[in-house]
């Protein structure tokens, strides 16, 4: 599928705002997080994206942004005359009382990582995430450093 009937495609789909071609290859969008499990499920059966890249957090004050990167390198979209992989960008803004999302570590194993990150540094949960616990930090690190609003106290028993 061209990228363009691509974009179409992605504009009718429940939950998604804002689609936009950003470089001749990348696909930027909105999306709901209520929606977000079926627009990735979506997104990875029908339309051949089989890499997740990337997944981080943004504090934006008062809410959180999360930020998907996913790859068709398969050629199931494709920009004409060009053998460049497609790229989506997937923006998911999150309260920040309740940030939760449910996980896609099902779908893409690669993702395992990115979201166990966003939890320890931003204290964002993923539902169903298998193993969902701190991998940059100490277990019983108090807080999640990244947040804008976290305070740093020293305590010598840490480290």
């Amino acid at each position: 599928m061209e990228i363009t009937s691509f974009k179409q495609k992605l504009s009718s789909c429940e939950g998604v705002t804002e689609v936009s071609v950003i470089r001749d290859n990348v696909v930027k969008l909105n999306l709901g997080n209520k929606e977000s499990k079926d627009f990735f499920i979506k997104l990875r059966e029908d339309y051949g994206f089989e890499h997740c890249s990337l997944i981080t957090a943004i504090d934006n004050q008062p809410e959180f942004e999360l930020v998907y990167h996913f790859s068709a390198i398969n050629g199931s979209v494709f920009v004409k005359n060009s053998p460049s992989a497609v790229m989506v960008e997937v923006h998911v803004f999150l309260e920040r009382d309740t940030p939760t999302i449910e996980s896609i570590s099902d779908l893409w194993g690669g993702a395992n990582w990115h979201e166990r990150e966003a939890f320890d540094m931003m204290g964002i949960y993923f539902i169903g995430h298998p193993d969902l616990r701190r991998v940059l930090l100490p277990e019983g690190f108090a807080g999640h450093p990244l947040r804008k609003d976290y305070v740093y106290e020293i305590h010598e028993e840490e480290w």
